[in-house]
């Protein structure tokens, strides 16, 4: 190697590294009013004129990070893309009371007014106000159902897939298909309206699938996350055109690391142990078994207090189901090249290039003449999946942070019975999601 090429080499890496993150940062401010919170107000003194010059400091009270923003010339702020949590926000301005509205809450999408009237006073000087977020939001028309973390954690969730929660917004309906080919994910109808368009959004990014079907797993039909989503919201009528989608925009947030260390663990069994048989299944037989294991847990806390914050989530599936169908197939005679021909037994051989093929299928256990029978043949039908999300969050000052994240989604199901109801021409179907 030349003298001096890995110091260049480096320098290389740190300039294209600079880059992406610029080039990230961006893009991530590109239309993030749509993503998380804003605050919006006007100050005014106590004749009602406004004020310009006025400092506000929003602070969030689980990580400690304070952003800024000075009133215009008409004594109005707003304080964009704020994460999700609950905040204190004060008005301060040489020669007047400090003004402190405290406790308030940020939800997903939720464009909050906080208005300040500031008394004549000393800076020192401090009014606190407490009460919490208004109801009625009055800065939109749009019809949105939000679905926070407690709700996503407590609410009973069959494979613990959080999307079956947009059924909780009036008028939307699930609808699942069968087949492998466009992928098992529930898509949903709003208000009749025809299950196909909507957008999904993960922090602002669209993770629909190829067939415009939701996120997670198109071979399992399930989207994990459950401890990485901080809240969602389904918006179904007259939401902006920022969001996108045909008919409804399922808008999530992933949640962040603060200042105090915060994880979970999980581990969820089923099995077959109290399942009664299927009406197929052979009683001289075990009983065909099912098990799925559902396992993971998360972690976040500080890197850095009050400027930098990780979160990591893990959650795996492993499950088997073992299922009885009937196949209908060829008989003793019919194997040996005898068949019925106008109701008589004839043979009529096997031509040498038929006997391989011939001799894959099994003899029936009952006869259904005409040279064929039933069979109940059993095999298993087994599945894994992995989702893992990473996120950082770095304060760079009061007006300016850094958000990446990262998902990765992988899946595989083996089906023994795609091709028929005789498990000799399975099917390997595989996904592999990955959002930066």
């Amino acid at each position: 190697m030349l003298p001096g090429s890995a110091t260049r080499n480096r320098a290389a890496i740190g300039a294209l590294g600079a880059v992406l993150l610029t080039g990230s940062m961006g893009v991530a401010r590109l239309d993030a009013q749509a993503l998380r919170a804003t605050i919006f107000g006007t100050v005014k003194d106590v004749s009602g004129a406004t004020m310009p010059g006025v400092t506000i400091e929003a602070r969030n009270a689980g990580t400690g990070v304070v952003e800024t923003v000075v009133t215009n010339d008409q004594g109005r702020f707003t304080l964009p893309d704020l994460p999700l949590g609950t905040y204190t926000v004060q008005a301060a301005l040489a020669g007047f009371q400090t003004v402190v509205r405290k406790d308030l809450a940020l939800t997903v999408g939720s464009q909050t007014v906080v208005d300040f009237s500031l008394p004549v006073g000393q800076v020192q000087e401090t009014v606190t106000v407490t009460g919490e977020s208004p109801i009625v939001d009055t800065t939109s028309a749009a019809v949105a159902t939000r679905i926070e973390q407690k709700q996503i954690a407590e609410l009973p969730l069959n494979g613990r897939n959080f999307a079956q929660l947009v059924t909780l917004s009036p008028g939307v309906t699930s609808i699942t298909f069968a087949g492998s080919l466009f992928g098992r994910q529930p898509v949903y109808s709003v208000a009749g309206g025809r299950p196909e368009g909507q957008a999904f959004l993960l922090d602002n990014q669209n993770t629909a699938n190829f067939w415009n079907r939701a996120a997670g797993s198109g071979v399992l039909g399930t989207t994990l996350g459950v401890e990485a989503i901080a809240e969602f919201q389904t918006l179904t009528n007259t939401y902006s055109a920022q969001f996108g989608g045909g008919g409804a925009a399922i808008n999530a947030i992933t949640r962040s690391g603060a200042n105090a260390v915060h994880g979970s663990m999980l581990e969820f069994v089923r099995n077959s142990a109290f399942d009664a048989r299927q009406f197929f299944d052979d009683p001289s037989r075990p009983k065909p078994p099912f098990s799925k294991h559902q396992f993971g847990g998360s972690v976040g806390g500080p890197i850095k207090p009050d400027k930098a914050f990780f979160f990591v989530n893990y959650e795996g599936i492993v499950q088997s189901l073992s299922e009885t169908r009937i196949a209908t197939v060829p008989d003793a005679n019919a194997h040996n090249g005898v068949i019925p021909i106008g109701g008589v037994l004839t043979n009529v051989g096997v031509h040498p290039a038929i006997r391989p093929v011939l001799d894959l299928y099994p003899l029936p256990t009952d006869a259904l003449g005409g040279g064929v029978g039933q069979i109940g043949t059993v095999d298993a039908t087994t599945g894994h999946e992995h989702y893992m999300l990473e996120r950082v969050d770095y304060t760079l000052s009061s007006k300016d942070s850094l958000m990446a994240r990262y998902v990765s989604d992988t899946a595989k199901l083996f089906e023994p019975f795609s091709g028929s109801n005789i498990p000799l021409w399975p099917a390997t179907n595989r996904t592999n999601n990955q959002y930066v």
